[in-house]
C-alpha cells in the first residue's frame, strides 16, 4: 500500500505540475533539444530515443545497489594486488558496472580516466578480422582466395585468407625476423616487413591447413591485405568504417607514419624486483594488425553493442567470427575470425586476451548469461582471467533487480498500481531500495522532462479520469 501511494503521489504531482505550467524541461541527459512534446508524441523515432534514455536512467539508478559488491572487489584489486587499469561489465548491451583503477603509471598521482587509452595487444586482431569481413560483405574478396592473388610477391602460394583468420597457415614468426634481420633503426611498417619476409622466403612450419598454431604473422598479413584492397592504411580504414560510425572516439591504430598526437596514450610497465620500469616501443611496434590498436573500456563497450546489434557487420557474416574453424582433416580449431572460442557446460565463451609490453587485457563474452567483461591494464598484471571470471560471477547479483527494471520501464501515470506493487514485492529487493529508486526516478523526470508522463499528458487531459483509474486498481 505504501508503495502504491508513493507512485500515485509522485505521478499525480508531476502531472499536475505539467498541466499548470503547460511545459516540461528539456531532456538534457540526451541533449535532444525538443521542447514541443506534442511533436514527440507523433514522432515514433523521437519516442524511441526517449525510451532508450529512460531505460538507461532507470538501469543506472537500479544497478547501483548490486554494484556495491563489484566496487568492493575492484577496490581490493588495487589495494591488495596493485592492479592498474580499467574494467567494464555489461549484459545484453546494457552497462552494469565500470571502474578506472589506479594511476596512469606506477610513479604518478594522476588517476586513470576514461580518456586514457591502452594498447589492446592481441585484442586488435578482432578489428583486423572485422575489416576482412567487411570487405567480404561488400564482395571484394572470398575467404578461400589465396593471399598471393592480391599480394603477388607473397611467397607462400597455397595460403588462403581463411588459413590466416583461423591460425592454420604455418607462417613463420615475423617478430623473430624483425629482431634478427631488420637492419634499420626505425621499426618496419607492414609493407616493409612483408617485403622482407618475401625476400627471405623462410620455410613454413607446416603445410597450410594442417593444424592450429596461433600466429601474429597471419594477422599482420591480413592487415596488409586490407591496405592493398582498400588502398588506405589500416588506421584510416578502421577509423572510417568502424570507429567513426560507432563514435569510438578514443580508439585508433597507433601509426608511426601518420602525424598524430597520442597525448592520452598510456605506457606499459613491468615489475622488476620491487619497482616498475616503463617499456619503450620496440622494433616490432611498427607492424600492426596483430596488435597496435589503442582504446578504452567505454569504446570497447560500444564495439560490443555493435557486435550484438549488427550495426556494421550483418549477422550472416559476423557468425563466422564466432564459429570454430577447421583443419584440412576437419579437426575443430578453437578460433573463429579474430576471437578465441571455448565450449563450456554453460555455453560458448567468446574471448581474446592481449599481452604486449606491460599491457595485459581481456575481452570476454559469456554466452550463457550474455555477459561481457572487458579488462585493460598497463602494469603487467598476471591474473586477468581469474579477475574476469570473478566479475562474471558477481554480475549474477544484478539479475535480482531485472524484474524491478521491467516494472519501472512499463509504469505509466495511469498504470495498474496494484499489479506493479505486487511485481515489486515479488522480488527479493528490500522495500527501502525500491522506494528510494522510485523517488530518484521521479526527481530525474522532473529535471529532464519525463517523456512517458509528458506523452500521456496529451492522451489524458483530465485528472478526474486518472483518479478513476487508480480507484479501479
Amino acid at each position: 500500500m505504501r508503495l502504491r501511494n508513493l507512485i500515485f503521489f509522485l505521478s499525480t504531482f508531476f502531472l499536475i505540475f505539467a498541466m499548470k505550467t503547460n511545459s516540461w524541461p528539456e531532456n538534457s541527459a540526451e541533449n535532444i533539444g525538443h521542447k514541443d512534446l506534442k511533436s514527440i508524441y507523433y514522432n515514433s523515432n523521437l519516442q524511441s530515443v526517449y525510451k532508450r534514455a529512460l531505460k538507461d536512467s532507470i538501469v543506472k539508478l537500479v544497478y547501483r545497489y548490486p554494484s556495491v559488491k563489484m566496487q568492493s572487489f575492484t577496490e581490493q584489486l588495487y589495494s591488495k594486488y596493485r592492479f592498474n587499469g580499467s574494467v567494464l561489465v555489461a549484459q545484453n548491451g546494457i552497462l552494469l558496472f565500470k571502474d578506472h583503477i589506479g594511476y596512469t603509471d606506477p610513479h604518478s598521482s594522476t588517476p586513470i580516466g576514461e580518456n586514457n587509452t591502452f594498447q589492446l595487444a592481441s585484442l586488435s586482431k578482432q578489428f583486423t578480422a572485422a575489416a576482412i569481413m567487411l570487405l567480404y560483405q561488400e564482395g571484394k574478396l572470398d575467404y578461400d582466395d589465396k593471399i598471393a592473388d592480391y599480394l603477388p610477391n607473397f611467397p607462400y602460394k597455397r595460403i588462403s585468407i581463411r588459413h590466416l583468420l583461423n591460425h592454420v597457415s604455418g607462417l613463420p614468426n615475423y617478430m623473430w625476423v624483425a629482431e634478427h634481420k631488420w637492419e634499420e633503426s626505425k621499426p618496419p611498417d607492414n609493407e616493409e616487413m612483408l617485403e622482407l619476409m618475401s625476400k627471405l622466403n623462410l620455410k613454413l612450419y607446416f603445410e597450410p591447413g594442417l593444424k592450429f598454431d596461433y600466429s601474429n604473422t597471419g594477422y599482420f598479413v591480413l592487415a596488409s591485405l586490407v591496405e592493398k584492397i582498400s588502398e588506405m592504411e589500416l588506421a584510416l580504414f578502421l577509423e572510417r568504417y568502424f570507429y567513426s560510425p560507432l563514435s569510438m572516439h578514443q580508439t585508433y591504430v597507433h601509426s608511426f607514419s601518420l602525424d598524430k598526437n597520442y597525448e592520452n596514450e598510456l605506457i606499459g610497465y613491468r615489475k622488476v624486483g620491487s619497482r616498475y620500469r616503463s617499456i619503450p616501443f620496440t622494433v616490432n611496434d611498427g607492424v600492426v594488425g596483430d596488435k597496435g590498436v589503442f582504446s578504452t573500456v567505454e569504446d570497447l563497450f560500444k564495439w560490443d553493442r555493435s557486435l550484438k546489434e549488427n550495426t556494421i557487420l550483418v549477422d550472416s557474416v559476423l557468425k563466422d567470427a564466432f564459429s570454430f574453424g577447421k583443419t584440412k582433416k576437419s579437426e575443430k580449431v578453437p578460433y573463429g575470425f579474430g576471437f578465441r572460442l571455448k565450449d563450456q557446460k554453460q555455453g560458448k565463451e567468446i574471448y581474446h586476451n592481449g599481452v604486449w609490453n606491460g599491457f595485459n587485457n581481456t575481452f570476454r563474452k559469456y554466452t550463457d548469461d550474455s555477459i561481457t567483461v572487458i579488462i585493460l591494464s598497463n602494469n603487467n598484471f598476471k591474473a586477468i582471467s581469474s579477475v574476469s571470471n570473478k566479475l562474471k560471477k558477481l554480475s549474477v547479483n544484478y539479475k535480482e533487480y531485472d524484474r524491478l527494471i521491467t516494472v519501472l520501464e512499463n509504469t505509466t501515470v495511469y498504470s495498474d498500481i496494484k499489479f506493479e506493487s505486487k511485481s515489486i514485492r515479488s522480488t527479493d529487493i528490500p522495500y527501502y531500495q525500491s522506494a528510494e529508486i522510485l523517488k530518484k526516478i521521479a526527481e530525474l523526470h522532473y529535471k529532464q522532462g519525463n517523456p512517458f508522463l509528458a506523452l500521456k499528458y496529451y492522451e489524458i487531459l483530465n485528472l478526474f479520469l486518472i483518479g478513476e483509474q487508480y480507484k479501479a486498481s
